[in-house]
């Protein structure tokens, strides 16, 4: 993707911005690069009217939702293996991304497999059988603060669009600590993670 990147970006930061943000497939390359499994959790999903209207090019359904993703290792335990005398650290759980998005459906069909049947956004394309338009809109870093990341901790920012016909998901995502992107990572992953349970932005 071209795209006139922040100063300081390095490798990885670039590669997980320009990825095409199909949920599923960036929970497969973060598996990979953290080494530990990574899962999705719900915050919340603005509620459907019932019953359900249907949606048209006039008049959209809108849906917002907040995931965050999650490292979620096999085990908190350390490793009985491990070398006596020798302090084993262990991944935790830790907040990779809060993913913030806004979905506009036009389309019964749309409507029916991401409402009604509950496929995931990427998996929606699929079924239409049509590949995703992917526009980088905007990539940010700063400090974060109460409104945006984690206060105290680098974040990193990005805005992209995904829209197809009859389906258009605009996504933020933020990571709430660059350290996981740098040579840091693996003392980033063994860190506890005090802010689990609150409702990042």
């Amino acid at each position: 993707v071209q795209y006139p990147w922040p100063k300081g970006l390095n490798g990885i930061e670039r590669v997980a911005c320009s990825s095409m943000g199909d949920l599923q497939r960036m929970l497969r390359q973060y598996s990979s690069y953290f080494n530990v499994p990574i899962t999705v959790k719900r915050v919340y999903v603005s509620q459907t009217p019932d019953p359900r209207p249907t949606p048209s090019a006039e008049a959209p359904i809108v849906q917002h939702r907040r995931v965050h993703l999650l490292t979620s290792p096999f085990s908190l335990q350390p490793d009985a293996s491990a070398t006596a005398g020798q302090e084993e650290k262990v991944p935790q759980k830790r907040i990779v991304c809060v993913a913030t998005s806004i979905v506009r459906i036009s389309s019964e069909i749309a409507a029916q497999k991401f409402l009604d049947e509950k496929y995931a956004i990427g998996q929606v394309f699929r079924i239409l059988g049509r590949v995703a338009d992917f526009h980088l809109l905007e990539v940010t870093t700063g400090l974060g603060n109460e409104t945006t990341g984690k206060p105290g901790r680098e974040y990193l920012r990005r805005k992209y669009l995904l829209k197809t016909e009859g389906f258009e998901c605009e996504i933020e995502e933020v990571f709430q600590d660059r350290a996981m992107f740098t040579t840091a990572m693996e003392d980033w992953i063994v860190t506890p993670e005090d802010r689990l349970d609150i409702d990042l932005k």
